[in-house]
């Protein structure tokens, strides 16, 4: 998959250079601590309803009183609500946070549609591995999670998997482009959220008729 195609739709990242003040080198961390200071930040569980996951956000929070981490669980009621609320108040976040537990890099489709959504508004965002301890990974991408491109309803469950990438700049992972549209993909109903997939939509001529065409077709 060409990466060039979805950096033309995100803004251009730069390496963040350490913070000023540091005798030693700081990790990752403290590296993003120092960019967001007290400015609002989206904590995020890469899975709904992983409790160890977000134990160690629950610690996270307390350990660092100095950010302004906000529980994406508790700030969004269902994914109804964050449907409904998101296209508007994403642009009310300095940055973001993902949690995975080790050995399970799956990541639901909201969840990874609000990292993308960020990363397009140039917001850092950095990736905890949570095992023994948090092993932090500045570097980082979203690929499918082993859905072929041809497949029309991916479960949201586990839609994308996260990755090291070390040739990605710092706070800015790479999507596949088969993942998020620039566009929102999701509407909301009265009976909840609802997945789109515009990669299978497209209008074509034929015989001088604009007709729908529904399904995959490799160039998309």
């Amino acid at each position: 998959m060409d990466r060039n195609r979805l950096r033309s739709s995100q803004p251009a990242c730069k390496r963040n250079q350490p913070a000023a003040g540091f005798r030693q080198s700081p990790g990752p961390f403290a590296r993003f601590a120092a960019m967001v200071r007290r400015d609002p930040v989206l904590m995020m569980t890469a899975q709904f309803g992983r409790s160890p996951v977000r134990e160690a956000a629950y610690h996270l929070r307390e350990r660092r009183p100095d950010l302004d981490l906000k529980q994406s669980w508790r700030l969004f009621a269902s994914l109804k609500d964050w449907g409904n609320r998101w296209p508007a108040e994403q642009h009310t976040f300095a940055a973001g946070l993902i949690l995975s537990a080790a050995g399970d890099p799956a990541v639901d489709r909201a969840v990874g549609r609000c990292l993308a959504d960020l990363a397009r508004l140039g917001r850092p965002l950095p990736w905890g591995s949570i095992g023994y301890r948090v092993l932090w990974r500045p570097q980082f991408a979203l690929n499918p999670n082993g859905w072929p491109p041809e497949e029309l309803s991916p479960s949201p469950f586990a839609y994308a998997r996260l990755a090291v990438a070390d040739n990605t700049p710092e706070f800015c992972p790479w999507f596949d482009p088969i993942l998020y549209s620039p566009e929102p993909d999701f509407s909301v109903f009265d009976t909840g959220l609802q997945w789109s997939e515009a990669r299978h939509i497209r209008w074509v001529t034929l015989d001088g008729k604009a007709v729908l065409c529904v399904g995959y077709t490799p160039d998309g």
